[in-house]
């Protein structure tokens, strides 16, 4: 697949990946157990994130805003509180996170593949952080020198996997 095709596929299928298991999900927990469910979708999830993210780096180049350096600095600032924010093991910090990096993300990439992306993570995110209700998430200097440490191990491998640099 190529281009604006491909993106596509990949957002449908993360989509759907998000509203079917809602339909289904009792008599997927049935079966998997709750464990077995949530390991399941979570790699799933993962899986279909990775594509469109890749897919959405393969889209034509459709710039909305033209990227600046300090944009990128947006990142690697934001990224490390982001980290520490989906560590503290709740739905609410996870949600939170997930939310910062898009937010971050949707700042630093202003093609139309992108904007679309991280725009609808970060509606997804929020909307996730509404139906947690309050945000209550302890931010711990733990939680924070882990945030650091996972961001260092993202920066450093977001090329090879991602296939952009986060250099600013």
């Amino acid at each position: 697949m190529s281009g604006w095709i491909e993106f596509t596929a990949a957002l449908a299928a993360f989509l759907a990946s998000h509203i079917v298991p809602m339909r289904l999900k009792g008599g997927l927990v049935a079966a998997l157990g709750r464990r077995g469910y949530v390991a399941a979708f979570s790699l799933l999830s993962l899986g279909l994130l990775y594509w469109l993210i890749l897919a959405a780096g393969r889209a034509p180049i459709v710039e909305i805003w033209p990227q600046q350096g300090w944009m990128r600095w947006l990142v690697n600032i934001a990224m490390p509180l982001a980290f520490g924010l989906g560590a503290t093991g709740g739905m609410a910090g996870l949600m939170a996170g997930f939310a910062l990096w898009a937010g971050a993300h949707l700042v630093a990439n202003g093609d139309l593949a992108h904007v679309i992306l991280f725009g609808l993570m970060l509606a997804y995110a929020l909307a996730g952080l509404a139906r947690v209700g309050r945000l209550r998430v302890r931010l711990t200097p733990v939680r924070l020198a882990v945030g650091a440490v996972l961001w260092a191990g993202a920066w450093h491998l977001h090329p090879a996997v991602i296939g952009a640099s986060p250099m600013p």
